[in-house]
């Protein structure tokens, strides 16, 4: 089927390319040599995890028609803009300028849309193509809670922190390749992003859960339950045991058991782990792989919120030559609760060939 498509200049592709640090710029996915411009009418809206989707109907000259599927952010990232479904209505006829998928002819990366009225989306920070009018949410939600920690809570660990990092922008600054094994080596050298387990809807695993994002320490007494956003349950830490009981099975969480050092400092432990990548970046990780996380809290200083150091320990013979040692930081985010988060496979409701 023939699809009519304009091609814009190279050095705008390029520029598009720099602005942006989520899934849509990862040339393993799409083709980002090509910068496409699509014309036709929003047949749908998907607004679910692992990614928001929209269905487009072209019709080219002759009269054909072809649908294309557009993805663009993470639903949680969207609405932290202020972004939502409602500013993007179906039968809407738009233009749509994105990169085509490497693995689906009829799969555009969206990065930019003109909408009806003559706003342009371009994400939060994206360039402008056809308008000077950026589509920009009224509601944008209230983020400047950060510092207002009570005193009471200071050198508590229970309540919500978070990191400002993207995934992709936590990747790039990552490096993990010089602990692999020889084993180790060739399974990244293996892995396909395409073939990620999250692109299905299967719930992020230890430790990949972990970084970055938002999580929420909970108070039960011997154990503390950690919430996150992402689906796939909340993770148990243990404070009445100092291993698992014998026959527990292996799962994408583990078995975590966890004790105080001194006032300030978590320390837990998790083993029997069975989520085949250290990472979203294909690292490889095999069910003996097992976890040290050294959580400590540190107090607020002046204008400073208070701050979470986070240090990880990974160790799997198979896989790693050495121990893997990731340093991070939270910062304290606000009392409350984590609302967890469902992924739904979309299935298109019109079909192109």
């Amino acid at each position: 089927m023939q699809r009519t498509l304009l091609i814009l200049i190279a050095c705008l592709a390029a520029a598009q390319l720099r602005a942006h640090h989520g899934p849509v710029g990862a040339p393993a996915f799409y083709d980002t040599g090509e910068l496409v411009v699509l014309e036709g009418t929003l047949t749908e809206v998907f607004w679910r995890n692992p990614h928001v989707r929209f269905g487009l109907k072209v019709v080219d000259e002759s009269g054909e028609e072809a649908f294309w599927e557009l993805e663009t952010g993470v639903p949680s990232q969207m609405e932290s803009g202020g972004f939502t479904a409602d500013l993007f209505p179906v039968g809407a006829q738009v233009k749509a300028a994105g990169f085509v998928s490497r693995h689906r002819s009829d799969f555009l990366g969206l990065r930019n849309m003109l909408l009806p009225n003559g706003m342009e989306y371009a994400g939060g920070r994206g360039e402008l193509i056809w308008s000077d009018r950026r589509l920009v949410p009224e509601n944008v939600p209230d983020r400047g809670r950060r510092a207002d920690r009570p005193a009471a809570e200071a050198d508590s660990i229970f309540g919500i922190w978070g990191m400002g990092l993207r995934p992709s922008e936590w990747m790039a600054e990552q490096d993990y390749d010089h602990v692999l094994s020889e084993a180790g080596r060739a399974a990244k050298d293996a892995f396909r992003p395409i073939d990620h387990p999250i692109l299905q809807c299967v719930p992020r695993g230890m430790p990949e859960r972990m970084l970055p994002g938002s999580m929420e320490f909970v108070d039960e007494g011997d154990r503390i339950v950690m919430r996150h956003f992402w689906w796939g349950g909340d993770r148990v830490i243990h404070l009445d045991r100092d291993a698992p009981p014998e026959g527990t099975d292996h799962s994408h969480l583990g078995y975590s058991v966890g004790r105080w050092e001194g006032d300030n400092m978590l320390v837990v432990d998790t083993t029997l782990v069975n989520y085949p990548y250290f990472d979203r970046e294909g690292t490889p990780q095999t069910d003996q792989v097992a976890f040290e996380e050294r959580f400590t809290v540190m107090l607020a200083e002046g204008d400073e919120p208070a701050r979470l150091d986070y240090r990880l320990t990974a160790t799997d013979p198979v896989m790693f030559d050495e121990p893997l040692v990731i340093e991070a930081a939270f910062n304290w985010a606000a009392r409350g609760n984590i609302e967890t988060s469902s992924c739904e496979m979309w299935e298109r409701s019109e079909q192109g060939d």
